[in-house]
């Protein structure tokens, strides 16, 4: 196996994608300081899940991603890939090629993939087990961490030769066999304690076991009582209910005349109602008529409107061709002034011309000859130019048959040219309509947008509203939920504090739990459970009371004496008992009441403020029937002294004047409501709790409601915006088309320009070629005018040779000036045609400019005539709209008249009905208290079959079969108390204590079984851990020695001689031993490894590393610049010992020596051309490189 591909982006500088393609042997990574060469050793060490960020140069994880420089930002994730070829199956898995992924992102998530699959980190860990390779391995030396492996304590330098040993898997497994004895260890604690718990819970769960049974024997007993009495009381119920159905049938019959009558008057009513919406109908489509009305002849007016500003621009449009057209018919017009004057200085050149060319040839023809020398050379020159002059007629002959054919190939090519504008033209005019529908239909979008957006705002503004408002309800709910929780747990609290009877004394509360058991008859409660007192009374009425709130209303005195010696029995505290036969009122005399009756501070008597059950009115005037209520202590003791102090009187703020005026009083330090407070309390907050419900139930709908309004104006938004960005979509593909037909209008408009600048160049081309004809042709006939003129004059002057020597001389000066001003009326000849050229170019495009505005006139005025013939459609639709309005307003007035007829006819006829309805209700009144009547003793009925069902399981008729009455019906209530009172003297029984005995007993038998289960586990983990601890001993005991061996060896060769050795510092524990190393460089003592130079510390720890990769060959192995302290000759020694592990083992080494790059296979530079961004360049090296240009 070996380290194939390595792909990195975005980690630490190495900001684009990377890939460094590697292959087995020796690869360097060279570059200057600072461009990032670490940072591969620092990807692989990571993407192997190196989790500290220390280890990897850095303070925190982010710190691994690319941060950015001066010209990128930072990215947000990085990612490396470590690609091995496993053909060898060295790592134990079916791929041919493994590829290991690592990512994290800026927010600080990790990925993991093995092969492009997500895995876990500990995926990753096992996978490279045993491999020599991962975060903590040999493998991968980092810069400056080879002597690392000499510093550390020997006990912390096992790990190598852990790695080594392939024991890595075996100490894993060995955690994992601890943590699960911990495990098993813990569990058995747990397990004994809850035996040892249950063992003493046993013996006295056989005991309530044996109550618990009796319990049961004497409840069925007392079950087969009870369900004969609910027998017999069934049997009164039924024949009472019959009784109470015969009547509600007869209130029936008087009810059903009543709802006859009231029929017929809804039906009346209904069809008066049918007749009036009916009408309403009418006039609704007549109302939706007279607006469409109104609309369209709106929508008319518009459409006028249009065409009258349409009518406007074409008349501004034509405003503004006309004067375009007066204007170039001006220009035209100098220009053919101008081309006129330019004709007549042209023809007044050439006759200038002719003139000079004439008096040329007679000074020429009347020069004599002066001298006879100048003469002959006269006569030899003019010998020569005759000669010249030959040549020349030979030559323009030529030029004029070329420019012939030239002129006929221009001919062709005009002929085309004009073909091809014609072309482009019609081009331009379609793209021009075209253009023009488009940008129409394009405003209409514009228009449509603008709506569509105008809607957006408007379901935008909604949903706003109703979120701010359904937020409101929110808080509001939550503000009611979290107030309905307070109440709920305040009012739970109260309910378990009277349920518990809390505040009560032990006799009281024991009697009233008896009560509710059943083992107590003739018990109503206590007195602060019977009276109801308002707010403001009840610290008066609570000292009133006193401890008297806590007495025990019972219905008889033996009630009394059974519930006293029940307490005796169990010795639970005494109680104070008022039975309700024998106790009396005490109240006040009428004349003493009378004489306070009215006085300042005066509020009653205490009997008076308290709300109780008529039952128990008497219970409360005995205790309060003599107490006055006073509203301070101050008018108390004004009405005491009224009264002579003869009775106890009471404030608000409860302070007491007793009988014969002593006076108690105050601070009371109340910690929460009294018996009384606590009961008021209770119903207080129940109230409210149901007011909050209600509350929470309407705000729940509001909420509803208002989610429902944001929904439905999300999704009007999402409608109106999905068609805004289909009409902008529409819209935007208009304008490309606009933009395309612009283009192609720009790009004919240029070819045409192209094609007329062309034809011009041509004509002027076809003009030059036919001015050089008219000039070839004119030198022609100069030429052979000239040639029979010289011949003649060469003839005369050889005639007259001595006569016209003296003439020569003198002529010749006169000649010269002539020939120039004679070139200069040429010239001057040939600007003028150039120029007339122009002019004529010039009035020939002006007269077809003209001609397209006249055709643009044209389409306007046919434009114009159909927007008025329309125009006039229009108005008169509009005026039949305005006929149509008025007529349907009409009649929408006389359907509104008939709506409010039929309505009151509706309203009448809806009277009658209701007093119909009225009747309808007494009767249904009295049928409902009949119905009540029969309900209520068909419930009564249903309620005692009910407690037959519920209580006893089983049905009436059943019962009535198996449970006949043998006796009386008091003998049987008698046999019932009697059952009670013996069930009621065995006291509390737990009833479950039988069913509990026999779980209690099946849970330790099956806890027994689990602990001799952990029992067994926690030796089988326990051999397991020794088998390990044995494997692991013998693995790192010869892989020891086979290091010590070779460490020995790998130090020769580093150091050239010298002696080394490693010892363990505990071979009786090969588990924990530390490993000491001996060092011994040649030529010096044995010494600690502390006094060594860094040098040979360095080459010290290599050889301990090339000794570990003799004996146990990893794939690949990582180094860090670890020559970096090493001279020259050391660097060749250690890079040649790298090209004989290369074999077994690949190397990536990361390094500036020179020794270390010759013995390279390949080299990968790193550079950084962008500031803070490493880049990648290979190398594959051959045998010849020059490594001094390296």
């Amino acid at each position: 196996m070996y380290l194939k591909q390595i792909d990195i982006v975005g980690f630490k500088s190495f900001a684009d994608k990377s890939q460094i393609v590697l292959s087995p042997g020796v690869t360097a990574v060279v570059g200057p300081n600072g461009s990032g060469k670490s940072n591969i050793a620092d990807a692989i060490r990571w993407v192997l899940g190196e989790q500290s960020v220390r280890n990897l140069r850095g303070s925190k994880m982010e710190d691994v991603i690319f941060a950015g420089s001066e010209l990128r930002k930072p990215t947000n994730l990085c990612e490396v890939s470590l690609t091995l070829d496993n053909a060898d199956r060295h790592l134990p898995v079916v791929f041919d090629e493994v590829t290991i992924t690592r990512r994290v992102f800026r927010s600080g998530e990790s990925e993991y993939y093995i092969n492009r699959q997500p895995c876990r980190l500990k995926d990753i860990h096992e996978l490279f087990m045993d491999t020599g390779l991962g975060r903590d391995a040999y493998s991968i030396i980092g810069q400056g961490k080879i002597e690392e492996m000499l510093s550390t304590r020997p006990e912390d330098r096992r790990g190598p030769f852990e790695d080594a040993a392939g024991i890595v898997k075996f100490k894993h497994r060995r955690k994992e066999a601890e943590r699960k004895l911990e495990e098993t260890e813990n569990n058995l604690i747990r397990v004994d304690d809850i035996l040892a718990e249950l063992t003493q819970q046993l013996a006295p769960l056989a005991e309530e076991r044996a109550r618990a049974e009796q319990y049961q024997q004497l409840s069925d007993a007392l079950e087969e009582a009870e369900i004969t009495l609910l027998v017999v009381e069934i049997d009164r119920l039924h024949e009472r209910f019959q009784q109470a159905t015969a009547a509600v049938a007869g209130q029936q019959a008087v009810r059903d005349e009543a709802q006859a009558a009231l029929a017929q008057a809804e039906a009346a009513w209904r069809s008066a109602r049918a007749s009036f919406e009916e009408t309403v109908s009418q006039v609704e489509v007549l109302q939706q008529r007279y607006v469409q009305l109104v609309e369209e002849r709106q929508r008319s007016q518009g459409d006028l409107a249009l065409i009258d500003q349409r009518l406007e621009h074409l008349a501004a449009a034509a405003e503004a061709r006309q004067a375009r057209q007066i204007e170039q018919a001006r220009e035209l017009e100098d220009i053919e002034q101008e081309l006129a004057r330019a004709n007549a200085f042209l023809h007044e050149v050439t006759t200038k011309l002719n003139q000079r060319a004439e008096e040329l040839n007679e000074v020429a023809a009347s020069a004599t000859e002066e001298r006879k020398n100048a003469l002959t050379a006269e006569i030899d020159e003019m010998s020569a130019e005759l000669i010249e002059i030959n040549h020349r007629a030979a030559s323009l002959r030529n030029e004029l048959k070329m420019l012939a054919e030239q002129a006929a190939s221009d001919a062709g090519k005009r002929a085309r040219f004009e073909q091809d504008q014609a072309r482009w033209r019609a081009q331009i005019d379609e793209a021009v309509a075209a253009h023009s529908e488009l940008a129409k239909r394009a405003s209409e979008l514009e228009a449509e947008m603008e709506q569509a957006a105008s809607r957006i705002q408007e379901h935008d503004g909604i949903r706003e509203e109703a979120a701010a408002a359904e937020a409101a309800t929110v808080t509001e709910l939550h503000r009611l939920r979290a107030e309905m929780q307070a109440m709920q747990a305040r009012l739970e609290l109260l309910r378990d504090l009277e349920q518990g009877y809390d505040g009560y004394a032990l006799g009281v509360r024991t009697v009233l739990q008896q009560a509710q058991r059943g083992a107590l008859a003739g018990i109503r409660g206590s007195l602060a459970e019977l009276v109801h007192v308002d707010k403001k009374y009840e610290i008066a009425i609570e000292t009133a009371l006193g401890g008297a709130l806590q007495n025990v209303v019972v219905d008889r005195e033996a009630d009394a004496r059974a519930a006293i010696q029940l307490l005796k029995q169990r010795q639970a505290g005494r109680a104070t008992f008022m039975p309700l036969d024998v106790i009396k009122s005490r109240r006040l005399r009428d004349g003493d009441v009378q004489s306070v009756r009215g006085q300042e501070g005066f509020l009653g008597l205490a009997s008076d403020l308290v709300d109780v059950d008529p039952v128990y009115r008497q219970a409360v005037e005995h205790l309060l029937g003599n107490v006055l209520i006073a509203s301070n202590l101050e008018r108390a003791n004004a009405l005491a002294r009224e009264l002579q102090y003869r009775y106890r009187i009471v404030t608000l703020q409860g302070d007491v004047v007793s009988p014969g005026g002593m006076m108690t009083g105050g601070h009371v330090n109340r910690k929460g409501p009294g018996l009384l407070g606590r009961s008021r309390e209770r119903q207080d907050l129940e109230q409210k709790l149901r007011e909050l419900q209600e509350s929470e139930g309407s705000t729940v709908e509001r909420q509803q409601l208002l989610r429902e309004q944001v929904s439905q104006a999300q999704q009007s938004r999402f409608e109106a915006q999905k068609h805004l960005e289909r009409l902008a979509n529409e819209r935007q593909q208009l304008l490309e088309q606009m933009r395309q037909l612009e283009y192609q209008q720009k790009s004919a408009v240029e070819r045409l320009e192209a094609l007329v600048w062309e034809a011009e160049q041509l004509q002027s081309g076809s003009d030059a070629i036919a001015l050089r004809e008219q000039t070839a042709q004119l030198g022609l006939t100069e030429a052979e005018t000239a040639l029979a003129k010289l011949t003649e004059a060469l003839a005369a002057k050889r005639k007259e040779l001595a006569e016209l020597e003296h003439r020569l001389a003198e002529a010749q000066e006169q000649v010269t000036g002539l020939r120039i001003e004679v070139a200069t009326l040429r010239q001057e000849r040939e600007g003028l045609r150039v120029r007339q050229q122009e002019l004529a170019n010039r009035a020939a495009r002006l007269r077809e400019a003209i001609a397209i505005l006249d055709v643009e006139a044209q389409t306007a005025a046919t434009e114009e005539a159909d927007l008025r013939q329309e125009a006039a459609s229009k108005r008169s639709g509009v005026q039949s709209l305005f006929d149509a309005v008025a007529e349907g307003e009409q009649q929408l007035e006389l359907a509104r008249q008939a709506r409010l007829e039929r309505e009151a006819a509706a309203r009448q006829l809806e009277g009658v009905a209701h007093e119909a309805r009225q009747v309808v209700a007494r009767e249904d009144e009295l049928l409902h208290r009949a119905a009540v009547a029969a309900e209520r003793a068909d419930a009564d009925l249903a309620h005692a079959l009910q407690r037959m069902g519920d209580n006893h399981g089983m049905t009436y008729e059943w019962a009535k079969s198996r449970y006949p009455l043998t006796g009386t019906v008091d003998d049987l209530e008698r046999e019932v108390q009697s059952l009670r009172r013996r069930r009621a003297a065995l006291g509390d029984v737990n009833l479950g204590a039988i069913e509990e005995h026999e779980r209690l007993s099946e849970r330790v038998t099956f806890l027994t079984e689990q602990r001799d289960d952990l029992v067994e586990a926690q030796q089988q983990l326990e051999r397991l851990i020794d088998e390990i601890d044995t494997e692991m001993a013998n693995r790192f005991m010869e892989t020891f020695r086979q290091i010590q061996a070779e460490f020995a060896n790998a130090f020769q060769i580093l150091f050239n001689g010298g002696e080394a050795d490693l010892s363990l510092t505990n071979p009786d524990d090969p588990l924990t031993t530390g490993i000491e190393v001996v060092a011994k460089p040649p030529g010096k003592r044995l010494q600690n490894l502390n006094l060594l130079s860094g040098g040979e510390r360095a080459l010290t720890a290599m050889a301990l590393l090339f000794a570990i990769l003799r004996v146990r060959p990893v794939p690949f192995c990582v180094l860090d610049e670890v020559e970096a302290a090493l001279d020259e000759a050391n660097v060749s020694r250690f890079a040649q010992q790298l090209k004989v592990f290369a074999a077994e083992t690949q190397f990536i080494v990361i390094t500036h020596r020179r020794g270390t790059m010759e013995e390279a296979d390949a080299l990968y530079g790193v550079t950084m051309p962008e500031r803070g961004v490493s880049s990648l360049v290979s190398v594959r090296l051959a045998d010849e490189i020059d490594y001094e240009t390296a």
